[in-house]
């Protein structure tokens, strides 16, 4: 995936620009929840443009919560590159793995690998 990535970039040096949505802001965020057994697993990027290299900056936090006992969420955090092709936005998170989503109202974000972060349907935003 990450030579996909890579090659992608190389091929055409433009970030995430699909359509009109707030993924079509300089700044948005995308986030996912995922019911599984007890646990509540949480998805957010915050996601911001990056004309000069070619690509999306991504903040992502991932968490995973046990409804049983939810003060002890685990919260984890990484910083990731996304890029727009062929109809999804995909991306790498190192340790968290890789998604992709289409840039679409009702869309499923899927995760490639084991990975404690949501997939499911992805809700888009401009954060405001």
């Amino acid at each position: 995936m990450r030579s996909l990535i890579l090659a992608l970039a190389v091929a055409n040096p433009c970030a995430a620009l699909a359509d009109e949505g707030p993924w079509s802001a300089p700044n948005w965020y995308v986030g996912v929840v995922q019911q599984a057994g007890p646990f509540t697993h949480v998805t957010g990027m915050h996601v911001s443009r990056n004309a000069r290299a070619g690509r999306d900056d991504v903040e992502l936090t991932c968490s995973v919560t046990d409804r049983r006992s939810p003060r002890d969420a685990v919260i984890i955090r990484r910083k990731g590159k996304a890029l727009f092709r062929q109809g999804s936005w995909c991306g790498d998170a190192g340790d968290l793995g890789e998604w992709c989503v289409p840039l679409e109202y009702g869309a499923s974000m899927k995760w490639f690998g084991r990975t404690p972060c949501a997939a499911g349907m992805a809700e888009f935003s401009t954060g405001d």
